[in-house]
């Protein structure tokens, strides 16, 4: 019979402790003994319940050619502890082409019933081992990681110390976080722009390219500024603080994660479009038809670029319409200009824009409201007192309850949240401070706004002044906020020069 000895080990670990190498001088001697023909041999340094293996692979394309009669393995589980999917592909493969599975001392046919029961059963078993073992191994690394002992591999910047068992700082590769995160805050370079000039320098330490998907996991990863967090099977997450000496600090990492999300409001259509730093890139819009997000999408050319707050994708509203707002930037790009302009120019035009008049009848409005505000927030709280002794008294079930409790309770923080925003007004009015000067000081980093500064510095400026927006089809409404009270500036939008562009795909 002509024979392939399959050998493996999960882990390079078994293969020094468990030997590669003894597996092979058993089996080989067992083939002669039986005066098999060795055709090959095969080994895998892998998980048992992966299909998709080198040797594996090398394996059954002998099979497939007709080189083979028997595979020869030292138990079966060598040769598979995969799921029942997998494990039948396998069989499959074996027993079209007339092969059988072989152990010292047991040949398996698999086209007969018992033995392919005797099979199946064999794999069961090693599944279930397969799951004890990985139970016991994560076990171990979280009573590792409760007794505030990290594990795995060290991230780029770090080695291990055998002597103190904890990690340092890799004096060779430390300096690249810095180098990222300098590029990506200071320079505003995008995740690409950063792995090219990085790819300058150097390639990673394991000799790859630098790439995009490299630059975004340093970016969010924890681990730099001295976090190891391990998301578990059973859903528990383990933190242990201080595991790594920091290479940046928590408030670099928190700026970090929110120029990411400024940045992802912005999509690049097509591949041959160089994106600009449009001033909007940094202001988070959402639709005042629907109250989805708003993108800021880029088409056209890199040299002819034409920019458009749209959504991702179309959504049915309530009216059984298409939500497919789609407005073109150079529809409102002057007006915002301008709008800049008046409000720095004098307090008569400004007053286009803002009421500075605080009269009284204005102060008692605000204060009406306010006391409304308070009513209502003081009814849910009753409301709240109220569901818990209807629970009680066995009204409804617990499920009910916090339900109900949750409900009432997002409406109290909208509520509250609105009512702290119009007292800071009242405060603000009642002290005459909301006047034009408060304004221009506001607004005085935009004076010279298209001329004065870079695209970047102009996206920073315009999104501090306005972190939020809100689109209709004919209004942009700019959100500010002034000593914590939210600003509103709605900016004309005008009729869209480019009709047939907005319709194109995205």
């Amino acid at each position: 019979m002509r024979v392939i000895i399959y050998i493996r080990v999960s882990t390079k670990l078994q293969e020094q402790k468990f030997s590669l190498a003894g597996q092979e001088s058993e089996l080989t001697k067992y083939a002669e003994s039986q005066g098999w023909i060795i055709v090959n041999i095969y080994q895998d340094v892998d998980s048992g319940g992966k299909l998709d293996k080198a040797g594996l692979n090398a394996l059954l394309d002998d099979v497939e050619e007709g080189k083979v009669d028997v595979v020869l393995v030292a138990d079966q589980d060598r040769l598979s502890r995969l799921d029942t999917v997998e494990w039948e592909y396998l069989k499959d493969i074996l027993r079209t082409n007339n092969v059988k599975i072989a152990e010292p001392g047991r040949i398996t046919d698999l086209s007969n019933e018992d033995d392919v029961f005797y099979s199946d059963l064999k794999n069961l078993i090693a599944q279930r081992e397969k799951k004890t073992i990985v139970r016991r191994m994560m076990r171990g690394k979280k009573q590792r990681m409760r007794e505030g002992k990290g594990f795995g591999m060290a991230p780029l910047g770090y080695k291990f110390d055998k002597t103190t068992k904890k990690y340092v700082l890799d004096e060779e590769w430390n300096w690249v976080i810095p180098f990222i995160d300098k590029l990506y805050l200071e320079e505003q370079l995008g995740m690409m722009a950063i792995a090219n000039r990085l790819n300058e320098i150097s390639r990673t330490p394991s000799g790859r390219f630098w790439n995009e998907k490299l630059i975004s996991d340093r970016l969010t990863s924890k681990a730099f500024h001295g976090v190891m967090e391990k998301r578990f099977s059973t859903g528990e997450i383990i933190v242990i603080e201080d595991a790594y000496p920091p290479l940046r600090t928590k408030e670099t990492y928190d700026l970090i994660q929110l120029e990411r999300e400024k940045r992802g409001t912005i999509y690049k259509v097509t591949s041959r479009a160089k994106l600009d730093l449009h001033y909007l890139r940094r202001t988070t819009f959402t639709c005042g038809l629907c109250g989805r997000k708003i993108l800021l999408v880029q088409h056209g050319t890199a040299k002819t670029p034409r920019y458009y707050l749209k959504h991702g994708r179309k959504l049915k509203i309530a009216d059984r319409s298409v939500c497919d707002i789609s407005i073109n930037t150079i529809r409102f790009d002057k007006n915002i200009s301008k709008l800049f302009t008046e409000i720095l120019d004098s307090e008569s035009l400004a007053s286009k824009y803002f009421q500075f008049e605080n009269n009284e009848q204005k102060i008692e409005q605000l204060k009406e409201s306010i006391e409304s505000l308070s009513k209502a927030i003081h009814k849910n709280e009753i409301k709240l007192d109220r569901l818990l002794e209807l629970y009680l008294d066995g009204e409804f079930d617990k499920s009910t309850l916090v339900k109900r409790q949750t409900k009432i309770k997002e409406e109290n923080e909208s509520l509250t949240n609105e009512h702290t925003q119009l007292s800071k007004k009242l405060k603000l009015m009642q002290n005459n401070e909301f006047n034009y000067e408060l304004i221009y000081d506001l607004f005085s980093s935009l004076k010279n706004f298209e001329i004065d500064y870079t695209p970047g510095e102009r996206a920073k400026i315009f999104g501090h002044l306005f972190p939020k927006g809100i689109l209709y089809p004919d209004e942009l409404i700019l959100i500010s906020e002034i000593s914590g009270v939210p600003l509103e500036i709605g900016v004309v939008i005008d009729k869209d020069p480019y009709p047939g562009h907005a319709s194109k795909k995205v």
